[in-house]
C-alpha cells in the first residue's frame, strides 16, 4: 500500500513493464540501432528483484532485462555462451535529477560486482543504463566531472568514469510509430499525459489502444484497470466521470467500472481505518504528555495546549523527550 501511495509513478512503470511485449517493443524500436541490431529480442528476460541488494532497492527502480545477443562465437563453451547477453537497465525518472549519472554509476557497479562474484573467470556483460523520463522540464544531461568539485575538470578528466546512458524523454518520442505495439504505445502516451490537462481527451484514445491489444477479455480488463486506477491516484484532471467517459464505447465498460467501484471502496475502507487508527495512537500519545506536563509544571498555558492539539505523532514523541530537559511548560513544545 505505501509503496502506491508514496511512489505511484513507480508503481505503476514497474507493473506495466512486467508485460514483456511492451519491453521487447520498446527495447527494439528505441534503443540505439547499432545496438539493436544485436540483439535477440525474443530472449528478453526480465532480472528477479531479488537480484539486486538489499541497501539499493529502495534507490533504484530494479528494473533490469537480460537479453541474448543474436551471434556467438563458435569457440565459446556453451557455458560461456550461457552469460552471452546484455544487461539492460531501466532507470525511471518523474523528474529531473542532476545526480543520476552517479546513481547509474553505483548500479552498474553494483551489477558487475555480483556477476563477477557469480562468474569469476568471465569477462563482464554489458550494461546499457537506460533513464525513462516523463517529467514536465527538459532532461539536462551531466558528465560524472561535472559532479566533482575543482577548479580544474580538464586535470582530473582522465581519472573521473566517463559513460553515456540512453536516454527516453517520453514528451519527444514518437508516440506514434506504427513500429511500436499498441501495449507500448498506451504506455508512452499514459507517461506522457499524466501530468498535463491534455489527459482527460488522451484518456479515450489510450483505453482504446488496451481494448485492441489483446483477444484476451480478462487480460484487457487488468490492464485497463491499472491505466485508470494509476491516472485517478496521479492526475488532478481526472475525476470518476471522467473516467467514466473514456471507456463509454468499450465492450467491457460496466465490468471495468463494477472492478473499479470495488476496489476504489475496499481501499476507501482500508485507509479509513489506517487513519482512525492513526488517530487514535496520537490521541493517546497526546492525553499521556498532558498528564507529564502537569505533573511537572501544576498546568498547560493555551499556548502548549493548542500545540499538543496540532501535533503529529513525530513532533509529539519530540515533545515527550522535551519534558525530561525542559523548565518551563513552553519549552516541551518547542522542536529546536
Amino acid at each position: 500500500m505505501s509503496a502506491q501511495i508514496h511512489k505511484p509513478h513507480d508503481t505503476f512503470v514497474r507493473k506495466a513493464l512486467e508485460d514483456m511485449r511492451v519491453v521487447r517493443s520498446l527495447l527494439q524500436c528505441e534503443l540505439p540501432e547499432q545496438i539493436a541490431a544485436q540483439l535477440d529480442f525474443t530472449t528478453t528476460e526480465r532480472i528477479d528483484g531479488t537480484y539486486i541488494s538489499k541497501s539499493m532497492r529502495n534507490t533504484y527502480s530494479d528494473i533490469v532485462f537480460r537479453v541474448q545477443f543474436k551471434d556467438k562465437s563458435d569457440d565459446e563453451s556453451s557455458d560461456k555462451s550461457d552469460h552471452a547477453y546484455i544487461y539492460t537497465l531501466f532507470e525511471h525518472k518523474s523528474y529531473m535529477d542532476d545526480w543520476c549519472n552517479l546513481q547509474l554509476l553505483k548500479y552498474m557497479v553494483s551489477q558487475w560486482e555480483i556477476f563477477h562474484t557469480a562468474h569469476p573467470k568471465e569477462k563482464l556483460p554489458p550494461i546499457i543504463p537506460l533513464v525513462l523520463y516523463h517529467g514536465k522540464r527538459g532532461w539536462r544531461r551531466r558528465e560524472m566531472l561535472d559532479l566533482i568539485n575543482t577548479k580544474d575538470p580538464a586535470a582530473l578528466q582522465p581519472y573521473t568514469p566517463t559513460f553515456d546512458y540512453v536516454l527516453w524523454d517520453v514528451a519527444h518520442m514518437d508516440r506514434e510509430r506504427l513500429d511500436l505495439t499498441l501495449e507500448a504505445r498506451a504506455f508512452l502516451e499514459i507517461l506522457h499525459h499524466i501530468k498535463r490537462s491534455s489527459l482527460e481527451q488522451a484518456l479515450p484514445r489510450i483505453a482504446h489502444m488496451l481494448e485492441m491489444s489483446s483477444n484476451d477479455r480478462r487480460s484487457i480488463l487488468e490492464k485497463i484497470e491499472m491505466y485508470l486506477r494509476y491516472v485517478s491516484s496521479c492526475s488532478k484532471h481526472i475525476n470518476e466521470e471522467t473516467i467514466r467517459k473514456s471507456i463509454d464505447d468499450s465492450e467491457i465498460r460496466e465490468e471495468i467500472m463494477a472492478t473499479l467501484a470495488q476496489k476504489w471502496m475496499n481501499e476507501g475502507e482500508a485507509r479509513g481505518k489506517a487513519i482512525g487508527e492513526a488517530r487514535g495512537i496520537i490521541g493517546g500519545q497526546s492525553a499521556l504528555l498532558r498528564k507529564l506536563i502537569k505533573l511537572r509544571f501544576g498546568q498547560i498555558p493555551p499556548y502548549v495546549e493548542g500545540q499538543l492539539a496540532a501535533a503529529t505523532a513525530e513532533q509529539l514523541e519530540r515533545f515527550a523527550e522535551n519534558v525530561l530537559t525542559a523548565t518551563t511548560a513552553e519549552e516541551v513544545v518547542t522542536l529546536n
